[in-house]
C-alpha cells in the first residue's frame, strides 16, 4: 500500500478516539424540554465532513458503494484477521473498522478521508474497505450499500460473549462490564446482520463462521475468493497495520503478533454455567447464532449446487 498517494486532505483531527467523541459521544446538548441534540459545534463539524465525504466521494472513481467490501461481523470473532488479510493487498484501500456511519451516498467519500488520516489510502487501489461491528454504523444504510461486496462472519455465541468481557476489563474500559451486557449487543447485532442479508444479492455476500475460518484458513479464503470475485485470490498472509490496533480499528491486543490465520480448532466449547446469564439469554443467543449460521448454510448448499449442474466440458 502506498501512504496517502493522491488525495491531500483540510487539517483537522486526526485519530479514531477524537472523531468517535465528535460523531458518538460528545457533543450532545439537552434542551429546557429535556430533549438531547447536537451542540451547534457537534452539528457544524458533521456538516463539513459530510460535504468533504460528498466532494471526495463524487471525485474518486471508487467512491461509490459498489466499488466496497464490507465485513458485516460482531466484536470477538476473528474479524481483524480476516481485514488484515484483505487490507494488506494493494487493490483494497483500508485498514479495518473505520467506525463511519453508513447513512448516506456521501460515505464511501467519508470512509477514503477516514482511511486517508489513518494512512490507510492508496489511490491506486480500485476497492474500499471497511468492518462493521455495531449496529449504529450501519442501521441507516441507504440502498446502495447493499450493492458492495460483504462478508459476513459469525462466532459461537458463549465464547463472544466471554471474550467480549474479557477484553474490555483488559483495556479498563466502562463498558460491556456483564455477560447480560455483552449478551445483549450480541443478540441485537445478529439480528441486525440477519436483516441485512437477504438485502445483498447472492453474488455478492458469504457468510462464515469463526470456528471455520480456524478449521481451514485456505478453503474459507477460497471461498471468499471464487464467489465475490477477487481476482487474484485471498492469500493467508498479511501485515497489521497500526490502525488496526488502536483507536477501535481492530483487534489491541494480539493482531500484531501475527502474520498469518494459524490453522487449528477454535478450543473447548465455552459452558454457559460458567457465564452469569440467565436461562433465557441463554437461548436467546442460541438461536440466534443458529438462524444465521443457518442462512449461511442454505446459501453455500445452493451455490455448490448450481455448480454442479454447469454443463460438463467434452473430453
Amino acid at each position: 500500500m502506498h501512504e496517502d498517494a493522491g488525495l491531500i486532505l483540510p487539517r483537522g483531527e486526526d485519530g479514531q478516539e477524537l472523531e468517535d467523541a465528535h460523531e458518538g459521544r460528545g457533543g450532545l446538548v439537552r434542551d429546557g424540554a429535556g430533549r438531547i441534540g447536537c451542540a451547534p459545534r457537534t452539528s457544524l463539524r458533521d456538516a463539513g465532513k459530510r460535504g468533504l465525504g460528498w466532494l471526495v466521494g463524487r471525485a474518486l472513481p471508487h467512491g461509490r458503494y459498489d466499488r466496497c467490501l464490507f465485513v458485516l461481523a460482531h466484536m470477538r470473532c476473528g474479524s481483524t484477521a480476516l481485514s488484515n488479510i484483505v487490507c494488506s493487498r494493494p487493490d483494497f484501500s483500508g485498514y479495518g473498522e473505520s467506525h463511519v456511519t453508513h447513512d448516506g451516498l456521501d460515505a464511501p467519500g467519508r470512509l477514503a478521508v477516514n482511511c486517508a488520516r489513518r494512512k490507510g489510502w492508496d489511490a491506486r487501489a480500485p476497492w474500499q474497505f471497511d468492518k462493521i461491528l455495531h449496529s449504529r454504523l450501519d442501521a441507516a444504510a441507504p440502498p446502495a450499500f447493499f450493492s458492495a461486496r460483504a462478508i459476513f462472519l459469525v462466532r459461537e455465541p458463549f465464547a463472544s460473549v466471554r471474550s467480549i468481557v474479557d477484553l474490555f476489563a483488559r483495556l479498563g474500559r466502562d463498558e460491556y462490564r456483564t455477560h447480560e451486557e455483552a449478551a445483549s449487543y450480541y443478540i441485537g447485532r445478529l439480528a441486525a446482520l440477519a436483516e441485512m442479508w437477504p438485502r445483498f444479492e447472492a453474488a455478492r455476500r458469504i457468510g462464515l463462521t469463526h470456528e471455520a475460518l480456524l478449521r481451514d484458513p485456505d478453503a474459507v479464503l477460497a471461498a471468499i475468493s471464487t464467489r465475490l470475485g477477487i481476482t487474484p485470490p485471498l492469500v493467508n498472509a498479511y501485515r497489521s497495520k497500526a490502525a488496526s490496533r488502536r483507536g477501535g480499528g481492530g483487534d489491541p491486543l494480539v493482531s500484531g503478533r501475527h502474520s498469518r490465520i494459524e490453522p487449528g480448532l477454535p478450543g473447548r466449547p465455552v459452558d454457559p454455567s460458567d457465564l452469569d446469564l440467565s436461562p433465557a439469554t441463554c437461548v436467546q443467543l442460541q438461536e440466534s447464532y443458529a438462524a444465521l449460521a443457518a442462512l449461511f448454510g442454505r446459501d453455500a448448499a445452493q451455490e455448490r449446487r448450481g455448480r454442479s449442474e454447469l454443463p460438463q466440458s467434452e473430453p
